[in-house]
Parts: structure tokens; sequence; C-alpha cells
């Protein structure tokens, strides 16, 4: 989240938890499409395949930087993961790897197919689960969130965003175009929404 978001920006949520180690709850944009498969392949299932295999054991403070399929293939090997887990993360993997070849205009369509499998395959329960979303658009991001928090927090939202509904709607309306609207955008992703899950 570098630079402010463009009409290329893709945006994400994200949340990996674990009872041992609390939850992960991640808010942001990335620059394109492939950015975005860049980093769910080689950061957010290598740290999200991680903490499901080691986590439930003890503390996660680091992910070792290796690659998913050793992750998986180590916790096959150290008897730390179902026949069935193992299974679902190599497909995981492999539907991840399986968009690199395609046009960028067909990649979001795929990548919104893979969350829906990741998500009802990784819903876990109160010790475990893993979640993953993206949206194509700040107002689409900016809906979900108006959502979210009303559903666990009822009418509380300006008190934890920091921005009336009506001025978040054109925050997200405007953040891709204005760059005072781009920066509060930015700014609300990374500091203000990690109570909204």
């Amino acid at each position: 989240m570098n630079s402010l978001p463009n009409k290329d920006t893709i945006y994400i949520h994200t949340l990996v938890f674990g009872r041992n180690n609390g939850i992960d709850n991640t808010w942001s944009y990335f620059p394109d499409i492939k950015t975005l498969l860049g980093y769910i392949q080689y950061s957010f299932l290598q740290e999200a395949f991680y903490k499901w295999i080691y986590g439930r054991e003890k503390l996660i403070v680091n992910v070792p930087n290796i690659k998913v399929e050793k992750i998986i293939s180590d916790g096959e090997k150290n008897k730390k993961l179902t026949k069935t887990e193992a299974d679902n993360m190599k497909r995981e993997i492999n539907m991840i790897k399986s968009c690199w070849s395609l046009p960028k205009n067909k990649i979001f369509p795929r990548l919104r197919k893979f969350t829906r499998d990741f998500n009802k395959t990784w819903i876990g329960d109160n010790n475990e689960f893993l979640y993953l979303k993206i949206f194509n658009s700040p107002t689409e991001l900016g809906e979900f969130v108006i959502n979210s928090n009303y559903i666990i927090r009822g009418n509380e939202f300006e008190e934890v965003v920091g921005v009336t509904i009506e001025d978040w709607k054109e925050i997200c309306k405007k953040a891709e175009t204005d760059k005072a609207c781009g920066e509060k955008f930015r700014n609300i992703l990374a500091k203000s929404l990690t109570e909204i899950i």
C-alpha cells in the first residue's frame, strides 16, 4: 500500500486465526492483479498454512521463508496434517499457480472462485480458521466493511472506523481518483479496520 489506489488496484481482506496465535486481520490493496496473485501464493498461503499446521501446538512468532509446498510436505512428514488437509492445501496452491497462465482479465474471476473454495475448506472452528476475500473496487470493499461492522458492532461505525458511514462511502467512491480520499482510504485500511472482521 505504498502508492494510492487507482483503476487497476485490487483489494483484499484476510483473516488467519488460531487459538494459540490470536487473529491476524489484514485489509490491504495491491497495484494490480498479478501482484495480488504473488501475494497470495508467496505470502498469504505460506503464513496461513504454516500457522494452521504448527500454530496448534505453539505461538508462531515468525513464519520461515520456505515455499508453501515444503511447508505442506514437512507437515505431512511430521504427521501434523491429515491427508485431507494436505490434499486441500495442495489443491489450493495448484489453483493459484494455474492463474499465472491466464490472461489478466480472467484472473479476477478465477480468484473469486478460489476464495469461495478456500473459505469453504478452511472455515475451521473456534480453534482455527482461515479466510480470504478480494474486492474489485474500493466501493465494493466499503460496502463489505459497512455490512460487517453492522453485524458485529451495530451502530458503532463512526466510533470504530473514525468517519461516518456517509463519509466512508464518499471516501471509497473517490479513493481511486481523488488524492485526499485515496490517502484517507489507505489510512483507514491500515489503522482503523483491525476490529472489523
